[in-house]
């Protein structure tokens, strides 16, 4: 039986596909996790920034923990639109599902840490800079990637209280402060000031189990992502729709895809997305390549 502080904070990337367009883009949205972790005084346990959105293991108060997903929102927010012009607006809407059984939270733990390295990156997620997956089950020999410079070179980290008031801001992206002894290296707060690292690991209790979890694959990934899809509303989450509208396709009418059919053939599909699979009209919308103000005409 787990504790019952644990909570998933995660965004649909699929509204948010100008999160990141930069590198710098990157080290201010790992650093906000650390910002709002502090400022919020809720434990993170592990978190990853995607190309289009956060995932964050809080372990906390649900008050807590509602007021970090908010500010990290916020602050997200806040640090886009004053670097960007409205041609890159972003939505970033987090969802905090709470964490109620064991295996969910390995699922969740997993995920958390691998996921951001399976979108076609050429690393590790033990060298995956945006990640906490460096930190866990490793020799305390272990130089960790922060500390490296793209030559290979061991670079020097200072302590928070050393660095000017102009570089304190702009590591931060906020008037709210990390402590003076936080330690930083190279424009990143190290997540060695705010994760707790044996919290991750008594969830696996050895480096094996951990690994399992790690190469779990697509059966574990799939509870993760069914319960964020039912977390936003969805029947399913949109790349499992996506599967099972190729399938109908093919099954249906011999093609690939819905592009490959006529007016009629896509209004019938969406009925059948609708009634067997109960998917959202926005889904539906998508796959089908139909208007959605049209098909709640048609489709109930």
């Amino acid at each position: 039986m787990i504790e019952n502080n644990y909570y998933h904070m995660f965004a649909n990337g699929a509204d948010a596909k100008n999160f990141i367009i930069s590198e710098s883009d990157f080290i201010a949205a790992f650093n906000r996790i650390g910002v709002c972790a502090y400022s919020c005084n809720v434990t993170v346990v592990a978190a990853s920034v995607e190309d289009t959105h956060p995932h964050v293991l809080l372990y906390g108060g649900f008050e807590q923990c509602k007021i970090f997903k908010s500010m990290y929102e916020s602050m997200s927010l806040r640090y886009i639109g004053r670097r960007r012009d409205s041609s890159y607006a972003v939505k970033l809407k987090c969802e905090l599902l709470k964490i109620e059984d064991d295996a969910y939270l390995k699922n969740v733990a997993a995920y958390t840490i691998v996921q951001a390295t399976k979108d076609g990156k050429a690393i590790m997620p033990y060298d995956y800079l945006y990640g906490t997956g460096a930190l866990y089950f490793r020799s305390p020999h272990t130089v960790l990637p922060w500390l490296v410079d793209a030559q290979g070179n061991i670079l020097k980290p200072v302590r928070f209280a050393e660095l000017t008031m102009k570089a304190r801001r702009a590591i931060c992206c906020s008037r709210v402060f990390v402590p003076d002894d936080w330690i930083v290296c190279n424009g990143i707060i190290l997540p060695t000031n705010y994760v707790d690292i044996n919290r991750f690991e008594r969830i696996f209790k050895t480096h094996n189990c951990f690994r399992a979890f790690l190469c779990s694959g697509k059966k574990n990934d799939a509870m993760v992502l069914n319960a964020m899809a039912e977390a936003r509303g969805l029947a399913m989450d949109d790349f499992e729709a996506r599967t099972v509208c190729a399938s109908l396709c093919k099954q249906k009418y011999g093609v690939q895809s819905s592009k490959f059919l006529n007016m009629q053939e896509r209004l019938l599909l969406a009925q059948d997305l609708r009634s067997q699979y109960h998917l959202g009209y926005r889904q539906i919308a998508f796959l089908s390549r139909l208007p959605e103000f049209e098909l709640k005409k048609y489709v109930r």
